[in-house]
């Protein structure tokens, strides 16, 4: 009898390491679809610029190179036929040195791209995408790009890092392209918020969102290098991610849009 109980607790337990093992494996083969299916449409689609390096002579007479800093943006789309595979693309995010690499969606609502990669198959980590109430070329107070945390460190997940002034000071700046303008997007703060924060009410007027920028200016996790006044400021792009400091919370990051010809 006692013989029997040990094999049975033997098969259950054995049962549950499969089953956990090919939970595993389903979530790690999402991860890799995922990311492959990003990497063969950044490799058709986008092309990154060369930085030109500068010959400077030093006191000793020696002569050192130096990149110069990016004129234009460091890469370009090809906007053309990556709206001939999917004409909902809004635009592109570059992130030099990071992950951030990626279409931007903009759907008839926010659920199409939550679950769903560009070329319209499904996988958890979605894609990065506007906020369908807003208005398409940067028109509104504050568009809203939305992209998920995910566990391995793909698509948004590095907005959290942001927590630290050192990463900040790594990588102030981010780029979105889109088929009608290049913007550099300077990053001014970064804070969590509730689920429900009135940023994510988009605004009416410009006037709305720097009252808003007034009252989360303190709470940034990170000090700009750029100098900006709040009452300059007339268009924002606010990036936006899940965060784990409470239930619901989220991670934001707040930047300024400069076109870029």
């Amino acid at each position: 009898m006692k013989k029997a109980i040990i094999n049975i607790l033997l098969i259950f337990f054995l049962g549950v390491l499969l089953y956990s093992g090919y939970h595993l494996y389903g979530i790690f083969s999402e991860y890799y679809k995922g990311r492959s299916a990003y990497k063969k449409t950044s490799e058709q689609f986008v092309t990154e610029k060369k930085k030109e390096k500068k010959k400077t002579e030093t006191e000793k007479g020696e002569t050192s190179e130096e990149e110069e800093p990016y004129e234009t943006a460091p890469i370009e789309v090809d906007f053309k036929n990556l709206l001939k595979q999917n004409s909902d693309v809004a635009g592109w995010i570059y992130c030099p040195d990071t992950v951030v690499n990626y279409p931007v969606m903009h759907a008839e609502d926010n659920d199409k791209y939550l679950h769903h990669l560009v070329n319209k198959e499904y996988n958890f980590a979605g894609c990065i995408f506007e906020d369908f109430r807003n208005t398409r070329r940067q028109k509104d107070p504050a568009t809203i790009l939305y992209g998920h945390h995910m566990n391995d460190g793909s698509m948004f997940a590095m907005l959290h890092k942001y927590t630290d002034q050192e990463y900040y000071k790594e990588h102030p700046t981010m780029w979105y392209l889109t088929p009608d303008q290049n913007y550099r997007l300077d990053l001014i703060m970064g804070y969590v918020a509730e689920e429900k924060d009135p940023v994510y009410s988009l605004f009416i007027t410009p006037e709305e969102m720097q009252e808003y920028l007034r009252s989360v200016e303190e709470k940034s996790t990170f000090e700009p290098d750029t100098e900006y006044k709040i009452e300059d400021i007339r268009k924002i792009i606010v990036l936006s991610t899940c965060a784990y400091e409470f239930q619901n919370a989220r991670y934001i990051v707040i930047a300024v849009p400069v076109p870029i010809h």
